[in-house]
């Protein structure tokens, strides 16, 4: 049975804190960060920006197996479990004084980020919420949209002040006394029991074949536009100085996003009660490849980049919830666990390949390739979209 909504409403807000500060500790400062990490530890930037890919591979294979701690443990424990484990691997990070415990480090971002990120959430937000986990997921994404906008401008001036080590030991201690004891003491306690007997038995009840479809296409359009979004997350704003935009505008710029985002998650979940999923996924795949365009024609002119800003914004938004809710429209909540640990592993690798991959092309081929490709990678997300619009059509047809 659903929690009352008071705890619903509070753990979307402990949950918004948490994802906020985990994922720009353990993914996004390096977008800052990464420049005088390469000249620390004397490696170059395609090495540095290999640590997210290693902590995208192993939040990857580790995604499967985490769906059994969820019945077993339930995603409360799970998070708390995924944020002490961050500890260690932020401070081997800041002491790290070679490629050796620098890629350790991320290993262990990796366990804990499969642990403590966004999966895991948006399971025990299902967990909670019942029939109104959509709603509540769609809540939480519309705060973590402030992500970047907080943490690249923050670890920006908390480098300055500590360098990139002392940032490593700041994030380290705000993983361990805010984000374990809001996992652990904040969050409602969720009966195990209960749980066990939910999720036990939530076998799909769709055929074997339609089943398959179903999960092939959301990791086609899943993974492809994610491979864009994850790629230019970490490289936007060297996608920026690549137009010859000053660094602070760079920054600026990159940061800005967030706002864009925010407003098209706002957008979305004041419209949660007439949208599903799909629906925004829809109109978010409209939207990628036209703000591609409008960059690499503009080339990086300010009306463009502004342009591209709004687009961009609006589309990465507004996908990020439709990724994390798309699920829902073809399975029910009690399902959600099991097809969000089952979608982890091909989505993470994709993921994964993203930063390295846009960021050897930014470098070696220039902008204008890196946005080409983008620009067909959205083409074929919208294809997986359309088809997936074809088959709710198609079985509520038959349905009827």
């Amino acid at each position: 049975m659903p929690f009352p909504c008071s705890s619903i409403t509070r753990s979307v807000v402990i949950l918004s804190i948490t994802q906020i500060i985990g994922w720009g500790a353990l993914f996004m400062a390096i977008s800052v960060t990464g420049e005088a990490m390469a000249a620390d530890l004397g490696l170059s930037r395609a090495t540095i920006f290999l640590g997210p890919t290693l902590m995208l591979v192993v939040m990857a294979v580790c995604s499967p197996p985490i769906a059994g701690l969820y019945r077993r443990y339930g995603a409360r424990l799970v998070l708390a479990a995924g944020s002490l484990l961050a500890v260690p691997g932020l401070w081997l990070l800041a002491v790290a004084g070679g490629p050796i415990g620098y890629f350790m480090a991320w290993a262990i971002f990796g366990i804990a980020g499969a642990a403590c990120l966004t999966t895991s959430a948006h399971v025990f937000l299902a967990e909670l919420a019942g029939e109104g986990t959509r709603r509540a997921i769609g809540a939480q994404m519309l705060f973590m949209a402030l992500a970047p906008s907080l943490s690249w401008p923050a670890t920006d001036l908390l480098e300055a002040q500590f360098g990139w080590r002392g940032v490593s030991v700041i994030y380290g201690c705000l993983m361990l006394v805010v984000c374990l004891p809001l996992h652990l003491f904040a969050l409602p306690k969720m009966p195990v029991a209960a749980l066990s007997r939910e999720t036990t038995g939530a076998v799909s009840t769709k055929p074997g074949g339609e089943h398959r479809r179903i999960i092939a296409l959301i990791t086609a359009a899943i993974a492809l536009n994610g491979f864009i979004t994850w790629g230019f997350q970490l490289v936007v704003i060297d996608l920026f100085r690549s137009f010859d935009v000053a660094d602070y505008l760079a920054v600026g710029f990159g940061s800005a996003i967030g706002v864009v985002q925010m407003s098209a998650r706002l957008f979305d979940f004041l419209g949660a009660n007439r949208w599903n999923g799909l629906s925004t996924g829809l109109v978010a795949a409209l939207i990628m490849p036209v703000c591609l365009i409008v960059l690499s024609v503009g080339g990086g002119t300010a009306w463009s980049i502004l342009l591209f800003l709004l687009l961009y914004g609006l589309s990465s938004g507004a996908m990020s919830v439709s990724r994390a809710t798309l699920p829902l429209v073809f399975f029910t909540p009690a399902e959600y666990a099991g097809v969000a640990a089952r979608l982890g592993l091909p989505l993470n690798l994709a993921f994964a390949a993203a930063p390295p991959f846009f960021t050897y092309v930014l470098s070696a081929y220039g902008n204008r390739a890196a946005l080409a490709i983008a620009f067909v990678g959205s083409l074929g997300t919208l294809a997986s979209m359309l088809a997936l619009q074809r088959l709710l059509q198609k079985t509520a047809g038959v349905s009827a």
